[in-house]
């Protein structure tokens, strides 16, 4: 720059004056200062890049508009904020190069300029003023900061906001409405606390449902995996804002740590390095020095944008899988409930049979004693008690597995014994099973975080193709040398825009870039093979619920018949009609009737609740943090 730009004078340049005769990029011939015609081709071509990337975060009209439409500002408060940031850029690259563009009255060119935000008007013209290198340091550090704060937002409006998932086939032609309790939003959720209390004596099944959920360690591990992938979406988001460092750095040449040990006094203050790689800077100057370093990334065409909605997809997928892990909890817990009911139930008939059939061995033993019964009929009698016993060993083992399971499903290491409360029964839904299945194709919470991680890697091919293209980032730095070579010391400070383009990098870009278009290909396959299972494990459900529900009335007709059937048997063998073979019989049927219609209730309860849990409408409580 030649010595007038530190000058405090200013020339009056007409913006429509005529063409200097030179063709240099950005230079000053005649008094005049004009951008070259690839300049201003390339600052054009900015310009048209950054504004669609801000009309595409504009709120839309369409019914399928982005989730997050509503919270974008409108196109003007947009045009207006992308138009200022750059002015304001062209305002930087001016001052950087020592000179100011200000509107002055057309009259005299050397009168001073106009106060700052006078509306300029037919009677003034844009001039070009050279301005002192001390005021110069000052309006780059000033017009430095409009990058830093302009550029989080613009970068954030280079990217699509955040689609609704797009729902299946088979959910796009029902026209039932998705619940509320299915909110896409992160709730935060509170981390189960340590066991201290310990377990009531009496349970009902909420209890049951709240303590699991309390101290269940597979929702605590998954509480904390969602809260880790809301962090990543901070990070991934990072990017927008201003990067800044502290730097401290001490460096001593070999002719200064000589003068400073050996006591000689080397008139070299400085070396210059080869391709040692000690060092970056090639001219080495002993001083200390101080300061901070900005980068602030201005444009890249998306990719940051991109990434950020990635990492939010993951984190809404995440908060999907902490759903699905509570309703699995919840199930865990009721089928464990219902099975302890269930054994119990079947402990009682097991008890009632031993005793009713002792009471028929010792009449047998009383009359084969007194020669009225034989051997035989003793022997029989014997083993049909031997094997009550035996089923009633097997029930006693089959309540303590359901004890055991219970504790475990509550998130107890040892087993506790419970009180439990009798459960009414479920009614059936009303629905159909299609019903059903286009109902858990809306709300599952693992066809939901499917679809999250398809958006999430539709959005990372978006983001590796953009990482293609160009960037650009401001960088800054400030600082002071107290110590060190005379030409380094005191105060510093420069700025500068770095525009990187990706030339040639072994097809590791484009490999990149077709890694995770393959990847969004087999999320989508992976969401279709989840769909095609729900629509199946519903259908199974709702025929296994239904069928369980028709089997309580069959077996309480047949527990009622095998009955009637055994005292018959009974009255006959006891007047010498029969034998003890046909009582046998009669026992037989009677104790597995019984054991059907014991089990029959239960069972319908355990496979409505697993159809509630198939279709995703299990129903739960989330317990309040304990104070």
């Amino acid at each position: 720059m030649d010595q007038g730009a530190f000058c405090n004078h200013e020339r009056t340049v007409s913006v429509h004056s005529d063409r200097p005769q030179g063709r240099e990029a950005g230079g000053l011939e005649g008094g005049r200062f004009r951008l070259s015609l690839v300049e201003r081709a390339w600052f054009t071509r900015c310009a048209c890049l950054g504004w669609r990337g801000v009309s595409r975060r504009l709120p839309q009209t369409a019914p399928d508009a982005p989730r997050h439409a509503a919270s974008c500002p409108n196109q003007a408060t947009m045009l207006g904020k992308f138009t200022r940031w750059v002015i304001r850029g062209s305002r930087l690259l001016a001052i950087v190069s020592g000179q100011a563009w200000r509107w002055a009255p057309n009259t005299s060119a050397r009168r001073s300029p106009i106060q700052s935000g006078s509306p300029p008007d037919a009677g003034h013209k844009l001039t070009l003023v050279n301005i002192t290198k001390a005021k110069r340091l000052v309006n780059v550090l000033w017009q430095s900061l409009i990058p830093v704060l302009f550029a989080p937002s613009c970068l954030h409006a280079q990217g699509m906001g955040s689609p609704k998932p797009s729902p299946s086939p088979l959910v796009q032609s029902s026209t039932k409405a998705t619940p509320s309790k299915t909110s896409r939003a992160l709730k935060p959720v509170t981390p189960p606390p340590n066991i201290n209390e310990g377990p009531p004596k009496k349970l009902s099944l909420k209890q049951a449902e709240a303590i699991a959920l309390r101290y269940a360690p597979s929702l605590g591990a998954a509480y904390f995996n969602a809260q880790a992938a809301k962090d990543v979406v901070k990070e991934a988001r990072s990017q927008f804002f201003p990067q800044i460092q502290g730097i401290v750095t001490a460096v001593g040449t070999s002719n200064a740590i000589k003068n400073e040990f050996g006591g000689t006094n080397s008139s070299v203050p400085q070396i210059r390095l080869g391709a040692s790689g000690g060092l970056n800077n090639p001219t080495i100057l002993s001083r200390e020095s101080q300061g901070l370093n900005i980068t602030q990334l201005i444009f890249d065409f998306g990719r940051t944008a991109n990434l950020t909605a990635a990492a939010h997809f993951d984190a809404l997928s995440q908060a999907q899988k902490t759903e699905l892990v509570r309703a699995q909890v919840v199930y865990r817990v009721d089928r464990a409930y219902l099975n302890v009911l269930k054994a119990e139930a079947l402990l009682d008939v097991a008890q009632q049979t031993v005793s009713d059939r002792q009471v028929l061995f010792d009449d047998i033993k009383a009359l084969a004693q007194n020669k009225l019964k034989s051997d035989l009929d003793q022997s029989f009698a014997q083993a049909n008690l031997d094997q009550a016993k035996q089923l009633l060993l097997q029930t006693e083992n089959a309540v303590g597995e359901a004890f055991a399971e219970l504790s475990a499903a509550l998130g107890y290491k040892i087993e506790y014994r419970f009180e439990l409360s009798e459960q009414p029964l479920t009614p059936f839904p009303k629905e159909t099973a299609d019903s059903l299945t286009q109902l858990a194709l809306r709300i599952r919470p693992d066809v939901i975080g499917m679809r999250d991680q398809v958006l999430s890697a539709q959005k990372r091919t978006l983001a590796e193709r953009d990482a293609r293209l160009p960037s650009i980032a401001a960088l800054g730095t400030i600082g002071r040398t107290p110590i060190g070579d005379p030409g380094v010391q005191g105060n510093y400070a420069a700025a500068g825009v770095v525009v990187q383009v990706p030339v040639f990098t072994g097809g590791l870009l484009s490999s990149r870039q077709d890694e995770a278009f393959l990847r969004a290909n087999a999320e989508q396959k992976s969401l279709d093979d989840t769909e095609t299972q729900v629509v199946a494990a519903v259908h199974a459900a709702w025929l296994d619920a239904s069928t369980a529900l028709k089997n309580i009335d069959v077996t309480e007709a047949l527990a009622a018949s095998s009955d009637q059937a055994l005292i018959l048997a009974e009255a006959q063998y006891r007047a010498g009609q029969t034998s003890i073979i046909e009582l046998s019989q009669a026992q037989l049927t009677d104790i597995q009737a019984e054991i059907s219609a014991a089990a029959a209730k239960y069972d319908y309860q355990i496979l409505r609740t697993a159809l509630d849990f198939q279709v995703g409408t299990i129903q739960y409580e989330i317990p309040r943090p304990a104070k």
